[in-house]
């Protein structure tokens, strides 16, 4: 199957997902924080990153952008999996690369299938897909911000 990089700072997820994914026949690491999760992907690149966005010291969205700059795992999918809903942080994770949403609270087996839907995926159609993904949170975004102003 694949190897698949578990990062969130809750111990439960973490080892819910672990579980979950392993029993699919995934090979699975985990890390508790972004600098943790950054050494996996420098040590050992993934084909997918399940990553939560809000963790104490380097967040979800920090590990992107390193991702990025360091050049780091080109080739790997990224699922968000976040409490985080607004659009303006689905903009920024479609830019940072992510190719996949999901919010907390969640059912492991949703994330197994997504997982597998975008290991699935040429990085083509991941690539046309994030984009469409990116306009859609953008007008969106601009959206929920017109109609949050008061009159």
């Amino acid at each position: 199957m694949a190897d698949v990089l578990v990062v969130d700072d809750d111990p439960d997820i973490r080892g819910l997902l672990a579980f979950t994914l392993e029993d699919e026949g995934h090979v699975v690491r985990v890390a508790g924080d972004g600098e943790a999760a950054l050494e996996a992907l420098a040590d050992q690149p993934p084909d997918c990153m399940v990553l939560d966005l809000m963790m104490p010291g380097l967040d979800g969205f920090g590990v992107l952008r390193a991702r990025r700059q360091q050049g780091l795992a080109g080739d790997m999918r990224v699922l968000i999996l976040t409490c985080r809903t607004a659009e303006r942080d689905y903009v920024r994770g479609w830019e940072l690369g992510a190719d996949e949403y999901v919010t907390k609270p969640f059912d492991p087996e949703a994330v197994l299938a997504r997982v597998s839907e975008l290991l699935a995926i040429s990085p083509a159609v991941l690539a046309d897909r994030r984009n469409a993904e990116l306009q859609k949170a953008e007008l969106l975004d601009r959206l929920e911000t017109a109609f949050s102003r008061p009159l």
